[in-house]
């Protein structure tokens, strides 16, 4: 069932009726009745065959039915300008353009040929050679031009669905780039909450519980401890400040890397914990990135000494490469049978990748970690 008519369709209507016009308005030919009444009847049936067998093959584009519409309409439309003294050759014209539509070359060449065919050759058998090839120039002409704008025509509707489908996937890409970019950020927030924050709040916790331990032993000794959390408690407030305003907490800024590093060792050693600190090669500038990262890692490490290496001695190296900067940090911990460690780990890891650097761990059951960060300095 045809459920309202096409462009495609309209067209076809209006050069057929178009072509039957033109046979009742010659007035150098008088018809007989019935020959006029098979006329117009072919021609509906033709208009009919032609506007169904469209909507068919538009359908289901087969082989077949593609081959049945022209194989139908060809010899009809053939028989209706024979039928109508050569006055109704419009009635294939529009079958120029569903040749154009369906077939591709060479079939199309094929299928042009064989219309032009089916108006020149009643010319023949009505009024001989000459006119048969007199008439066949401008039918050829008339083809010639439905063939090229139906070509236009189709070439256009083409390029409009590939730039909408084009455009569709670019409207996919953006999502999943926008969906992405959403996601990083959330890794990135989360590694600075837990590397920033983190790290304080484990430390602070460690010299609170350091002054309970001693609190009625030695009074002065957990006065300190409790002095040292609240400067901590301090230090974190301004690095959660830092990490609102700018979304990234930068406690390199103005600082050499080397004294950054250093600051954190003496968090260490305010823990009980007895640290060194050497530099190797010929110190440089680095990028702020950099800078930034090679403290998140060295954070990071001394953060897992306190919590969970109960060692009593961490070594901490700054290596400059010819290419690279290294960072280095070994504890005499009870160490681990694995290094996957839990989320710090694996967002040290993602922010040490992200600047085009490599981490490596190692550990020993009794034998404590290493940790080790190598990141592009050139």
């Amino acid at each position: 069932m045809v459920r309202g008519f096409r462009n495609g369709d309209i067209a076809f209507g209006v050069v057929v009726l178009a072509a039957l016009v033109l046979y009742f308005s010659n007035s150098g030919f008088s018809y007989p009745l019935e020959q006029m009444l098979l006329v117009v009847g072919l021609v509906i049936l033709y208009l009919g065959a032609g506007i169904l067998g469209a909507h068919y093959v538009g359908q289901h584009r087969s082989g077949s039915a593609i081959a049945a519409y022209f194989i139908v309409l060809i010899p009809l439309g053939t028989l209706i300008t024979y039928l109508g003294k050569g006055n109704t050759w419009l009635v294939l014209l529009p079958m120029v353009g569903s040749a154009v539509d369906y077939f591709r070359r060479p079939w199309v060449y094929l299928m042009i040929t064989l219309i032009w065919l089916g108006m020149s050759v009643p010319f023949y058998f009505l009024y001989g050679i000459e006119n048969a090839l007199g008439w066949g120039v401008p039918f050829l002409a008339a083809v010639v031009f439905v063939a090229v704008f139906t070509q236009v025509a189709v070439s256009e509707q083409q390029a409009r669905l590939e730039l909408a489908k084009a455009n569709q996937k670019l409207r996919e890409y953006a999502a999943q780039v926008e969906e992405l970019t959403m996601i990083r950020e959330r890794n990135r927030l989360a590694r600075e909450i837990h590397d920033g924050l983190g790290h304080y709040l484990t430390a602070i916790n460690i010299q609170i519980k350091a002054a309970q331990a001693v609190a009625q032993q030695d009074p002065t000794l957990a006065v300190n401890a409790l002095e040292n959390a609240q400067s901590l408690s301090q230090e974190a407030l301004a690095d959660v400040r830092r990490s609102v305003s700018a979304l990234r907490a930068d406690p390199t800024s103005g600082r050499p890397v080397a004294d950054t590093l250093k600051s954190l060792l003496e968090e260490a050693f305010r823990s009980g914990v007895e640290t060194s600190f050497a530099v190797e090669g010929d110190p440089r500038p680095l990028t702020e990135q950099i800078e930034f990262t090679l403290f998140r890692v060295a954070q990071e490490g001394l953060t897992n000494v306190r919590k969970h290496a109960q060692a009593r001695r961490v070594d901490l190296r700054l290596v400059y490469l010819e290419q690279a900067v290294r960072v280095v940090l070994q504890d005499d911990g009870v160490g681990a049978n694995q290094t996957e460690g839990g989320f710090g780990l694996v967002g040290l890891k993602e922010r040490v990748e992200l600047v085009g650097g490599s981490l490596h761990v190692e550990t020993t059951p009794g034998k404590g970690f290493m940790l080790q960060a190598e990141l592009p300095a050139g």
